[in-house]
């Protein structure tokens, strides 16, 4: 039998509410937040760096995607604009757009 699941899954105004919140908080307008199975995804590139998952009455808790690829949870949560902020705050390095110029790259010889 499936454990019946007491938070409410994220949605897609929930998604676009999160990306905003952490556009607003910082140089990060590559970050985009995907629903994916009633979850948000945090993504600055391609793959998720973290999640948060609805823990029921409009507050989400924030898990950080480790080296291994587990989801690690964090003692962040709380509405979406508290946990963009949050985000932020915790994770900022891992939300930057890396620019990588040729001119960076390697020696001038």
């Amino acid at each position: 039998m499936r454990k019946s699941k007491t938070a409410s899954r994220a949605t897609t105004a929930d998604a676009e509410q999160l990306e905003r919140a952490i556009h607003q908080n910082g140089e990060f307008a590559n970050v985009r937040v995907h629903l994916v199975r009633g979850q948000l995804d945090i993504c600055p590139d391609e793959e998720p760096v973290a999640r948060a998952t609805p823990l029921g009455g409009g507050r989400f808790g924030l898990s950080f995607r480790s080296h291994t690829g587990k989801w690690e949870p964090l003692p962040i949560m709380g509405p979406l604009k508290d946990l963009a902020k949050g985000v932020v705050d915790a994770l900022g390095p891992y939300l930057e757009r890396w620019n990588f110029s040729d001119n960076n790259s390697g020696s001038n010889h």
